[in-house]
């Protein structure tokens, strides 16, 4: 067991949960299980490894709202760190690392980013020459997280328009991006509005929806939601056909818990059954989401390996023609800092690989600011790191993502998950959601690896998961992402 110890000066910017958030990752960035407590005014934190490593800590920065940042790699010692300094000082080594990626790429840097870098950069010297005085450099380094803050949005922005220019130059971007539809067919206002602002959709075919009844299937939502796909000529992304968390089963398969065998044999008949009705006619399965952390049934990782190896080869022996994904929830593996997992994401997909199971392309998914449900909000630069993570394997990647729009009470939302908004913003400006989707969306466009972008929340006033992540609000009415993503798609997309 492994112990850094730091001295924290402004305890009110970790976030009031933020001690069990706290997390130790190594040169791959997967986090070790890690704990966290004060000793008096010491923060302690034990990781279950001795080797050096990054410390990630959920950060309110100034004007932005939590970030998750870390520090740089840090070995052990007897004296404490400055929390606040190598908070800054990892930032600014991740930022300029990404700036020279970029720039090796193609990016033309403007002259006053360089010149904010620079002012961050000497905030951060001052910070780190002044560890004598706790009190100064940690308002100084506090400063020089602002700074680079504020650089870093505008490196990833300068990037993502650049990039998106330049690839717009050679050929149009084929890119689809869209959103996945709740239980019922959106009415008539709401669907001319989607087909302007999407070129492909996903059904979620839910199991749990389609199977209410042991032995009796209702096509019927599915059906009319393709019928009208169709109509509009929209691609169709078809899934999760398996959904391994707790939402992933109609609650029937509660007396089956246990027994794999019975389990997965009903399972995979679900599978069929969608797949020998719909093949043919959609342009996507979206096979398995959270493979790596879904409590599905108590199933083991060995068991959800198998189980999707297993779907993947119905779907390939029905229909061989139409491309597969398989999707991964929470990236970034926070998870495993708290819990009995062994397998990061990256380690699952791997497996996929090398079993050669057919698997066509990965999903991402990335639900910002929500907790203990999905991920907290990072650096917009962070998911460039990310993609790259991703893409050692050559394969597509499909994104699916949300964020909250607001704190309002949301009654047809899943309880027990509370939101962090995206930014801390005035009521005169934009909105969070908005905010965040400005930041997001450009970079995932501008990654030609990046195939496939979906909202994985159509509306507020319709069953849902993750409180006002929606498009549309509990009127039914387009929220300015929404709008957004509209206009980007008439201006980036072919």
């Amino acid at each position: 067991m492994g112990q850094m110890r730091f001295n924290v000066h402004l305890r009110d910017r970790i976030a009031s949960d933020g001690l069990k958030r706290i997390y130790v990752a190594g040169s791959e960035e997967i986090p070790w299980s890690t704990r966290a407590s004060w000793e008096g005014d010491v923060l302690v934190v034990e990781r279950s490894m001795n080797d050096s490593g990054c410390v990630y800590v959920p950060w309110r920065v100034e004007g932005q709202g939590l970030t998750i940042l870390g520090t740089s790699t840090l070995t052990e010692r007897l004296r404490p760190y400055q929390l606040e300094v190598e908070l800054a000082r990892g930032f600014l080594h991740r930022i300029r690392n990404r700036l020279f990626i970029w720039e090796w790429l193609g990016l033309e840097t403007p002259a006053e980013l360089n010149e904010q870098l620079r002012e961050a950069t000497r905030e951060f010297s001052r910070s780190a020459t002044s560890q004598k005085q706790p009190a100064e450099a940690a308002a100084v380094a506090d400063r020089a997280i602002s700074l680079a803050f504020a650089t870093a949005e505008k490196m990833a922005s300068c990037y993502a328009q650049q990039t998106i220019a330049t690839r717009q130059e050679q050929a149009p971007i084929a890119a689809l991006m869209g959103v996945s539809l709740g239980p019922q067919t959106p009415d008539v206002s709401m669907r001319r509005k989607l087909v302007e602002a999407c070129n492909i959709i996903q059904l979620p075919v839910a199991w749990r929806a389609i199977e209410f009844k042991e032995g009796k299937r209702d096509w019927k939502p599915t059906d009319e939601q393709l019928a009208w796909c169709q109509k509009a000529g929209l691609k169709v992304a078809a899934g999760p056909l398996l959904r391994l968390d707790d939402s992933g089963a109609p609650d029937w398969m509660v007396l089956w818990e246990g027994d794999f065998e019975n389990s997965a044999r009903l399972m995979i008949d679900h599978v069929r059954a969608v797949v020998s009705r719909y093949a043919g006619r959609v342009h996507l399965w979206h096979v398995a989401s959270r493979v790596n952390n879904g409590k599905l049934l108590s199933l083991e990782e060995e068991q959800r390996l198998q189980l999707v190896a297993e779907a993947l080869d119905v779907v390939r022996q029905i229909d061989p023609r139409t491309p597969t994904v398989v999707s991964f929830d929470q990236p970034w593996a926070e998870y495993l800092s708290d819990n009995d997992e062994l397998l990061a994401p990256t380690h699952y997909a791997d497996a996929l690989v090398r079993a050669d199971l057919g698997v066509s392309g990965f999903g991402l998914e990335i639900n910002a600011g929500y907790q203990p449900a999905g991920s907290g909000h990072r650096p917009t630069f962070e998911l460039g790191r990310l993609l790259d993570f991703w893409s050692v394997w050559g394969l597509p990647l499909m994104i699916t993502l949300c964020t909250a729009s607001g704190t309002d009470e949301d009654p047809h939302a899943q309880r027990g998950i509370g939101i962090e908004l995206a930014k801390e913003i005035p009521d005169d400006a934009l909105d969070p959601q908005h905010h965040w989707a400005q930041s997001v969306l450009p970079l995932l466009l501008a990654r030609s690896t990046v195939q496939i972008v979906l909202w994985n929340q159509l509306c507020d006033g319709q069953a849902h998961e993750f409180p006002n992540g929606g498009l549309f609000d509990q009127n039914a009415q387009p929220k300015p992402a929404f709008e957004f993503m509209r206009d980007l798609r008439k201006s980036c997309l072919m």
